[in-house]
C-alpha cells in the first residue's frame, strides 16, 4: 500500500510538471509571436513616419513657391497679363 501511494504521488507530480512545462512553452510562444508582430508594426510605423515627413517637406516647398513672387508672375503670364514698356 505504501508503494502504491508512493507511485501515485510521483505520477501526480510528473503530470503536474508536464502541464506546467506545456503552459510555460505556450506562454513563451505567445510572447515570441507578440514580439515579432510588434517589431513588424514598429517597422511599418517607422516607414510611415519617413514617408509623411517627406510629404510634409514637399508640401512646405510647394507652399513657399505659392507664396513667392515667381508664382505670382507665372500666374500672371498664365492669365495673359502683359507688362507694359
Amino acid at each position: 500500500m505504501n508503494e502504491e501511494k508512493h507511485n501515485r504521488f510521483f505520477a501526480a507530480v510528473t503530470v503536474n510538471a508536464i502541464i506546467l512545462i506545456v503552459i510555460l512553452v505556450a506562454v513563451i510562444i505567445y510572447q515570441l509571436v507578440n514580439y515579432f508582430i510588434l517589431d513588424s508594426r514598429r517597422d511599418d510605423l517607422t516607414n510611415d513616419i519617413e514617408f509623411y515627413t517627406q510629404e510634409a517637406l514637399k508640401a512646405e516647398n510647394s507652399l513657399d513657391y505659392y507664396k513667392s513672387y515667381d508664382y505670382l508672375l507665372d500666374k500672371a503670364f498664365e492669365k495673359g497679363f502683359v507688362f507694359g514698356k
